[in-house]
């Protein structure tokens, strides 16, 4: 399943696009009709978006996501502020997944990993595992108009474990998330349907405190982004 990803398309360093808050916020456009790539991350493929900073970086075969601490990043309180490495996509149908191979620590707190669907800054998905300070949960929300909601969630997501796979197929308006411990058995999680077009897909990693110096550090190790 996984040996056929096409690697060589890519330049063999780093080189995404960095849109600025402002840039961001204005210039996302429907794409040219398109299926997402798998790739490995390097190349111009990828852009970075942080609103409100943070950095993305590749070493030793993964993507990391660095969410700064003593501020907030957080994709579900409006302006969506997550750190955020995304390629453009076309209105098609697609089942992705990705590999996250860092650790949640449950008495961290409100932090999040996973993956992200954008029609535009508004109207998007996210799919990922969270903390809540006490336990690791798994959840995922539609944000219409720049007010979430949840689609489902596991609030104790007692299957966790290091790496964790994640996926998300879409057909027409249709949604379905998976989790994987190995990479090979893929359990349904939750179905849903969100009809904005999607325009940008890709891993995301956030965080929040009520007290915004409070908020902890994030460091996001993605293995790979594949197409199923």
């Amino acid at each position: 399943m996984y040996g056929n990803r096409s690697y060589s398309l890519y330049a063999a360093v780093l080189s995404l696009v960095v849109l600025s808050a402002a840039h961001a916020a204005s210039t996302v456009t429907p794409a040219a009709a398109k299926a997402p790539l798998g790739s490995s991350f390097p190349g111009p493929l990828w852009q970075l978006v942080n609103p409100n900073g943070g950095t993305a970086s590749v070493s030793n075969g993964h993507l990391f996501l660095n969410v700064p601490g003593g501020s907030n990043h957080e994709a579900l309180l409006s302006p969506n502020e997550a750190v955020q490495v995304v390629q453009p996509i076309g209105n098609v149908d697609f089942d992705i997944s990705i590999k996250i191979d860092s650790a949640l620590v449950a008495t961290d707190a409100s932090m999040s990993e996973g993956l992200m669907v954008l029609a535009d800054k508004k109207d998007f998905i996210t799919f990922a595992v969270g903390t809540n300070g006490t336990g690791i949960s798994l959840s995922a929300h539609k944000v219409t108009g720049g007010v979430a909601a949840t689609v489902f969630e596991d609030s104790s997501f007692r299957e966790y474990q290091t790496p964790l796979y994640l996926r998300l197929s879409r057909t027409g308006a249709a949604y379905m998330a998976y989790y994987s411990v190995d990479g090979v058995v893929w359990v349904e999680v939750g179905s849903f349907t969100n009809v904005p077009v999607p325009t940008l897909i890709g891993p995301f990693a956030s965080n929040y405190n009520p007290t915004p110096s409070k908020a902890v550090p994030v460091v996001m190790a993605i293995n790979w982004f594949d197409i199923l």
